[in-house]
């Protein structure tokens, strides 16, 4: 524990040459122990074939995966098993916090599917099957399942169907790494039972590095026009945000189609990491976007130091984002960040608008 508290100090260190930026707090902000939060982008791990999931050898001695490991204080030692149980074990315990309410939905991840409509393991990075998904969620009253279906599998229809039938809130896709060309015609009929059902897909836009990938093409923003066109809702994943810099045309892009389709959002999880702060900064000095905007933490993979108040120095003081570090709690660390930032309170709830009323 130590040496994550060593770690986590670190962004401190490089923050103190942080520009100072300016905007205006939303007004009308509630105290933080009656915030309701519903976090619409946390994953699901798996590393156990007997759970339905599978990772590809070479992710898992990965850069990312083994940072995941580090800052999360979870260790690759035990059988794939028990490594999975103790995940689940750990965001059970992240969901436990002091705001009113705090929920989430967690993602499953289908894999790549040749052209028979079967799965390829050799081009799929990593599984984590929608029955596990079911599973966990049916033991977490926290947790509302977001499954992902590939639609080149053979039974995406009858999958979709049952996803649904068993409480799916949403469908998720990274179509980078899961070869899926969100603009291809032949997912129309996916898409018009998507809008039928009332269920959103949430989608990652812009490139994909964390893992690998089938075609970068894929996540350009210009591709989603098809399931909008055809009625869904679509939540693009960081907001179509590269981490590379604000003029990116794919986060242009994805701004300018806000005008043109009523039924596109965005998520802002990710935005606290020091490469995508820009485009929080962006939505923060222009409020009204937070109307079309969702909270998600994107953990794990908002690990720290990547993630850190220290990288919004100018507009939270020292002794502030100190005091913010120090929470031991990562999702709740996240929540206060943006709601001491000026988030509004509406964006961290709207993901309760997906699920079902209690």
């Amino acid at each position: 524990m130590q040496r994550r508290q060593f770690l986590k100090s670190l962004p401190a260190l490089a923050a103190v040459t942080a520009v100072p930026w300016r905007f205006a707090i939303p007004s009308g902000q509630v105290n933080i122990e009656n915030l309701e939060i519903c976090d619409i982008h946390l994953h699901l791990l798996a590393l156990s074939e007997s759970n339905g999931c599978y990772v590809k050898p070479k992710l898992r001695r990965s850069m990312v995966y083994n940072l995941v490991n580090l800052f999360t204080d979870l260790s690759s030692k035990g059988t794939d098993e028990e490594q999975d149980s103790r995940y689940v074990e750990y965001l059970t315990g992240l969901l436990d916090t002091p705001f009113k309410r705090h929920c989430a939905v967690l993602l499953a991840m289908d894999g790549v599917y040749d052209s028979s409509g079967e799965l390829d393991l050799n081009q799929t990075p990593f599984l984590i099957s929608n029955d596990y998904l079911f599973s966990v969620c049916e033991s977490n009253p926290k947790m509302y399942p977001g499954a992902s279906i590939n639609p080149y599998r053979r039974d995406a229809m009858d999958e979709l169907e049952r996803v649904v039938e068993l409480g799916s809130v949403l469908i998720k896709w990274i179509p980078n790494s899961q070869g899926i060309d969100p603009a291809d015609q032949r997912i129309i009929p996916f898409y018009r039972r998507m809008s039928e059902l009332g269920l959103p897909l949430l989608i990652h836009a812009a490139e994909e590095h964390a893992i690998p990938v089938v075609d970068q093409s894929f996540g350009d923003p210009k591709r989603f026009y098809r399931p909008l066109e055809e009625g869904v809702k679509v939540i693009v994943a960081h907001s179509a945000g590269d981490g590379v810099s604000l003029k990116h045309p794919f986060f242009d892009r994805f701004l300018k189609m806000l005008d043109l389709y009523p039924n596109l959002y965005g998520d802002i999880s990710t935005l606290t990491t020091a490469h995508m702060s820009g485009y929080l900064k962006h939505f923060l000095e222009h409020p009204h976007l937070f109307e079309r905007l969702y909270y998600g933490s994107d953990f794990p993979l908002q690990f720290f130091p990547a993630s850190s108040p220290f990288y919004f120095l100018g507009e939270l003081s020292v002794k502030e984002a100190w005091g913010i570090q120090k929470i031991e709690n990562s999702l709740e660390q996240n929540v206060i960040t943006l709601y001491k930032l000026g988030v509004p309170a509406a964006c961290l709830s709207r993901g309760f608008d997906l699920i079902p009323k209690e």
